[in-house]
């Protein structure tokens, strides 16, 4: 399937052009604001400045706030912004090499181990240099900073792929595969392609230097990536290396390669996916764990995993089109992507955890050793800050999610309010989603038009124009030929429902969740105070759902009481209360306090 990119895409309206209005006004401003002020754009000009010692990762947040703010340069003139992004370019260019090399913590801290130290991210940083350099020439915003990540590419080129002097044959944290991908197709240069699969075939074939402290499959050096079947490592590294992996499958026609990404996607969302779309489950390492391993309240699911876990979700589509991609990219979205902005635009989340206890977090404070415990609080900005740019780009983008084609077919993926134009049909989505169930979707023209119903929908209700219809439904999608002006008005019937985890997920056993069509629940105490472990639902008949600053569901409910004895012979006792549940994404912005998703 061939995606429409978000430059051919118009949000018109709704709860994503909130989101995008948020961003363009406010976070990538902020997140501006606070990588200038800790010194990330100043060490662009690679000088040396010992107050702000320029981190091996810096490149890498400033080329995702400069891919940020291609997106929305390439719709809206902002002065400002393109003011702010032309200065950081200049800087880049201006202190790169003569040799087309560029890295800000190397040039002036360790010029001699250039290429020489594995962990150290300079292809990682290289690889979101040329993703940005992409994005700021395809948006129309700016040529200079391709040209110059085009020479720094051929450098990497040159002494990886030619002369093969380097001190390691590929990077320790995967990134740089799927820019060049990217390089490749916008240029046309085919060794950028050859580049990608030689760092994509040659991973787990050599000894490499990594992390003294972690395992082969850490970095994903556990095995050749061709003989790959369960998700390892650091999650973000090893779902940007099958993003690229899927890349050069679906360009090269590589069904081996295609097949063993979906099988690393099966054993992810079967068996190591959070029902937030959270993945990476643990602190050590940021990694995938064992099956089943999905604990809430030390969840790590860091924000750029789910973006990942997103991301692969839209190359897989793009090798062979599949509901379920578009599915588990709408869950990882609307839970936890979102979950990592705070809601006036400002705060964010690294770590994102299913169940917060706040005297917990209080006392892990107070240690002098402190052990692993997310915060309960968004905050501006991190020592690592590769989520805020993260979130600001996709954001922005995520127009280019919602259609596709392939062949003659047209596909609406996600429901958002938007326009486009394909072929010789005119697309228009007005959608009430992820709070209501109800989309009308208008075509002026002629397409065969493929419409996805969601794995959440409570019964799929259709008109075409004014009359009803019952829908042709196959592979998870209503089947329609359109010609001329069509109508469409669909209700795919949002209704409360209780999600069960497996057995084997211990820490949720013999637990429910509650979901309202796309969205994830949890209560916090600043609606029903402490001690939310307590709470029993044994239906959600009558619950009442209201969207006002926050969309809120108050389900019927039992707290569960027991006498003051720490044990107890007698059984507790139940009390019945009104529970109310918010999205998860939009938890944590009244202040500290405990959350809840998995009730008895």
């Amino acid at each position: 399937m061939q995606t429409i990119d978000f430059k051919q895409v118009t949000i018109t309206g709704g709860f994503v052009k909130y989101l995008q209005e948020r961003n363009e006004r406010v976070s990538i401003y902020n997140v501006y604001r606070r990588f200038e002020e800790t010194g990330r754009f100043r060490a662009m000009k690679c000088v040396r400045d010992d107050e702000h010692r320029s981190h091996i990762f810096w490149d890498s947040d400033v080329a995702k706030w400069l891919e940020s703010a291609a997106f929305i340069l390439a719709k809206t003139q902002d002065a400002k912004l393109k003011e702010l992004a032309d200065a950081a370019i200049a800087d880049i260019c201006a202190s790169q090499r003569e040799d087309g090399y560029f890295n800000c913590y190397f040039q002036v801290y360790e010029p001699e181990n250039i290429f020489k130290k594995r962990t150290e991210h300079e292809l990682y940083c290289a690889g979101h240099l040329i993703e940005a350099a992409v994005a700021l020439h395809e948006s129309g915003v700016d040529e200079k900073l391709l040209a110059a990540m085009r020479r720094y590419a051929d450098y990497i080129y040159d002494r990886f792929y030619v002369k093969k002097d380097t001190a390691f044959v590929t990077c320790g944290h995967p990134e740089i595969e799927l820019a060049l991908v990217k390089l490749y197709q916008t240029t046309g240069e085919k060794k950028y392609l050859d580049l990608a699969d030689f760092f994509i075939e040659e991973r787990g074939k050599h000894s490499e230097e990594g992390y003294p402290n972690m395992n082969p499959s850490y970095h994903l050096d556990h095995v050749p990536v061709r003989e790959m079947k369960t998700a390892e490592g650091h999650a973000v590294r090893a779902l940007y290396l099958y993003i690229a992996m899927a890349d050069v499958a679906r360009i090269k026609g590589d069904a081996q390669l295609a097949e063993v990404c979906r099988t690393l996607f099966a054993d992810i969302v079967n068996k190591k996916m959070y029902i937030t779309g959270g993945v990476g489950s643990s602190y050590h390492g940021e990694a995938f764990t064992f099956a089943y391993d999905l604990p809430n309240n030390t969840a790590y699911s860091e924000t750029c995993a789910a973006i990942a876990l997103a991301l692969f979700c839209d190359r897989l589509a793009k090798i062979e089109n599949r509901a379920e991609y578009h599915a588990v990219f709408e869950r990882a979205f609307y839970n936890n992507i979102l979950a990592g902005e705070s809601k006036d635009g400002k705060g964010f989340f690294y770590v994102n955890p299913l169940e917060m206890h706040e005297a917990g977090y209080d006392y892990n404070e107070w240690l002098r050793t402190k052990l692993f415990y997310p915060i309960p609080e968004r905050v501006e900005v991190f020592d690592c800050s590769c989520c805020p740019p993260n979130l600001t780009r996709t954001i922005e983008s995520i127009g280019s999610y919602i259609y596709g084609t392939e062949g003659d077919q047209v596909y609406v993926n996600q429901y958002i309010s938007s326009e486009t134009s394909i072929g010789g049909a005119k697309i228009c989505i007005d959608s009430e989603m992820p709070f209501g169930g109800r989309a009308t979707v208008r075509v002026e023209g002629q397409a065969n038009l493929n419409l996805r119903v969601p794995a959440w929908n409570g019964g799929v209700r259709m008109k075409v124009n004014g009359r009803t219809q019952q829908p042709c439904i196959a592979d998870g999608y209503i089947r329609l030929a359109c010609d001329g002006d069509i109508e469409i008005a669909l209700d795919f019937v949002i209704k409360p429902r209780f999600v069960y985890a497996n057995e084997n997920v211990w820490q949720d056993c013999g637990r429910k969740a509650v979901e309202y069509g796309p969205l994830v629940l949890c209560a916090e105490s600043a609606d029903n105070g402490k001690n939310l472990r307590d709470v029993r639902i044994r239906s959600l008949a009558g619950a009442k759902a209201a969207n006002g600053e926050y969309f809120t569901l108050d389900v019927k409910a039992e707290r569960l009481h027991t006498s003051e004895a720490l044990y107890s012979y007698e059984a507790p006792k139940t009390e019945a209360c009104t529970l109310r549940l918010i999205p998860y994404f939009q938890w944590a912005n009244r202040g500290k306090g405990d959350m809840q998703i998995w009730f008895l």
